[in-house]
């Protein structure tokens, strides 16, 4: 029989999918947690503010900053408590990473959320490959895919 859920089991994080994610290069391993509901709205309402600031272009810098902030919102310990206390606490990870290991984290945690952003017009949108679902991955993966479409059309 299935374990039936208290008040304080359905207000936990516990139920938040974390999935471990190795750097075998640098011999280390980091989980990542999927974002909450409240997470998601948090994430819709800052894409939506980079719509309203008319931010035309997104420069490296705000990308980063974009990515650095999904892995405040995911990065977490084996019992799914996060890692970082701030957006700024997490942004520190600028200084000490490669841009291949934030990049890695921040898809990460867009993946299991099932979230999505094309680069191109900020917009968020519904998975291809996950039909139904709210949205899904990638800042740069889905920037470089939008692209190859620009140039088939």
């Amino acid at each position: 029989m299935a374990k039936i859920l208290g008040r304080d089991d359905l207000l936990s994080s516990n139920y938040l999918k974390r999935e471990l994610v190795e750097f075998p290069d640098l011999g280390v391993s980091v989980y990542v947690r999927e974002l909450s509901a409240s997470q998601v709205l948090q994430f819709n309402q800052r894409v939506q503010q980079l719509k309203d600031d008319e931010i035309k272009e997104l420069t490296p810098e705000v990308t980063f900053d974009f990515m650095t902030w999904i892995i405040s919102l995911s990065v977490c310990d084996e019992d799914g408590s996060l890692l970082f206390s701030s957006e700024e606490d997490a942004s520190k990870l600028k200084d000490a990473f490669g841009a291949r290991f934030i990049d890695t984290l921040s898809d990460k945690a867009m993946e299991i959320s099932r979230l999505k952003v094309r680069l191109d017009g900020l917009s968020t949108e519904v998975a291809d490959n996950l039909p139904n679902d709210p949205m899904k991955s990638s800042l740069v993966s889905s920037h470089k895919s939008s692209r190859k479409r620009a140039k088939k059309s």
